[in-house]
């Protein structure tokens, strides 16, 4: 039998400061059997493997735990520093890495100087668009591929709304239309509520996770439409006949919610976003990248 010196789990201690109980002798004799002796010590991957969470981690994680369920809100300030340290029995650069950890998640924004300290953030879907967009740019993703996505998505979204959702989902949409219908000659403002359209539908489909995805995109795909409007060289009755033509499809798509038409209204958008397809990626260019226009 061989002896061995074993660490203390940070997460027990942690759970002890915040309780008050003592920490105990950190360091404890600990028989290990043959078989668990015989693999080499300071193999990497089995170092790797039983990692202990850092202190600062364990310190974020009850504070994101917080967030999450709510008992911290969106505009909350989380106590001052030294309250935090006494709370978790921790130093202060402790406490300081904790904070940064949760700045560099979104969940907290830290303001410096007299007035400072750290205010909370909920989770919102900016941070997910953010993270997509650069994910997506740095894999090279073409707008052609983002877009092949939108295509598979908003099809079964509409079948959605219009088997769960139509009596809520027809007067919101057909507003949209008329909105859009009054600015039809405002290629940047049409271009804009087409986009609001698309995502009302989706949000209306009531699955949150496909609204989160959703969300996600929506920032890439609304400034390459923007970008596709910015090179429009197609002569304007030909962009408004194309236009007014899209949006007879979106009121024949709502038309098809009202009857509760699941597989009528799957069929026409898809066929709808397909044309429509057709129409912006050859004015942005499907083998495009996909690019973060800040």
């Amino acid at each position: 039998m061989t002896v061995c010196k074993r660490r203390v789990d940070p997460a027990k201690l942690a759970r002890r400061a915040v309780s008050g109980q003592k920490a105990p002798n950190p360091i404890k004799e600990l028989n290990l059997s043959n078989a668990f002796v015989a693999i080499p010590v300071g193999n990497r991957s089995n170092a790797a493997a039983v990692r202990v969470p850092k202190t600062a981690e364990l310190v974020a994680k009850q504070i994101r735990n917080a967030i999450i369920r709510g008992e911290l809100v969106d505009g909350d300030t989380l106590p001052a520093e030294s309250h935090l340290i006494a709370e978790f029995e921790v130093s202060r650069p402790t406490i300081r890495e904790a904070v940064r950890i949760l700045e560099s998640e979104g969940l907290v924004t830290v303001a410096r100087g007299a007035r400072g300290g750290a205010r909370v953030s909920s989770p919102n879907y900016v941070m997910i668009e953010r993270a997509a967009g650069i994910t997506l740019q740095a894999t090279g993703v073409t707008i052609g591929d983002l877009y092949e996505m939108r295509t598979l998505i908003e099809p079964p979204a509409a079948r959605l709304v219009a088997e769960r959702n139509s009596e809520k989902a027809v007067p919101i949409l057909r507003a949209m239309i008329e909105g859009e219908m009054s600015h039809i000659k405002d290629r940047f403002a049409i271009t804009s509520m087409i986009a609001e359209f698309h995502r009302a539908m989706i949000d209306l489909a009531g699955n949150k996770t496909l609204i989160m995805f959703s969300h996600a995109l929506s920032g890439l795909v609304n400034e390459h439409l923007n970008l596709a409007q910015r090179r429009n060289s197609v002569d304007p009755e030909i962009s408004l006949k194309q236009l007014r033509f899209g949006l007879k499809s979106h009121t024949k798509l709502v038309d098809l919610i009202e009857a509760r038409d699941g597989a009528g209204a799957e069929e026409h958008w898809k066929a709808h976003m397909v044309a429509a397809g057709k129409v912006w990626l050859a004015q942005v260019g499907p083998n495009s990248v996909v690019d973060l226009i800040d």
